[in-house]
């Protein structure tokens, strides 16, 4: 007992375990991507830029709620629309921001929206929004987060004012109507 515990105490074991991960990662082959010639795809799960449709959003505000850092900023007005007699109350959003370099790309946001398929999502492929003035840039109006104005889009994937739908970013038509 003695014996076992003056070697354990002399060769570090567990610096052994380390190194056996360390290097089994130095013989595998390494992959080159040569960006931008070559893109590597991003991963199902993978929050890219977010994706907005205006004709979809019932101005519920949840989304706007649900973010943890306050960066949605929704400013409506209230239509009324005579239908039958009756006085219909119809909210119409005037301003739909989002201040994307302070985002934690968490997607509560996207939880929140009750909407089927969601009016707000982050599922796109896109991360290519380098820049160089980002106060301009990397601030999105309603009308950039619909038509990614300046944002070059991972290839196949469409804007959402070309037909993008949560979980369908290449626009493609599907059998049962619109892609959920």
């Amino acid at each position: 007992m003695a014996v076992a515990q003056f070697f354990s105490k002399l060769i570090p074991t567990d610096l052994f375990a380390g190194l056996r991960v360390t290097g089994g990662y130095f013989f595998k082959k390494k992959e080159t991507v040569q960006f931008p010639e070559q893109r590597k795809e991003p991963a199902d799960r993978f929050r890219g830029l977010f994706g907005y449709d205006v004709n979809r959003c019932i101005d519920c505000h949840l989304c706007a709620r649900a973010c943890p850092i306050n960066i949605i900023f929704i400013r409506d007005h209230a239509e009324y629309e005579e239908i039958d007699g009756k006085k219909k109350k119809k909210l119409i959003v005037d301003r739909y921001d989002i201040d994307v370099k302070r985002c934690m790309f968490c997607g509560l946001c996207q939880e929140a929206c009750p909407t089927e398929p969601k009016s707000i999502w982050l599922t796109t492929k896109t991360y290519e929004g380098a820049n160089y003035e980002r106060n301009e840039t990397l601030y999105f109006t309603k009308e950039r987060l619909m038509s990614w104005d300046g944002i070059r889009a991972y290839p196949g994937v469409v804007p959402p004012d070309h037909g993008h739908a949560p979980g369908n970013p290449t626009g493609a038509k599907t059998g049962g109507g619109e892609a959920a």
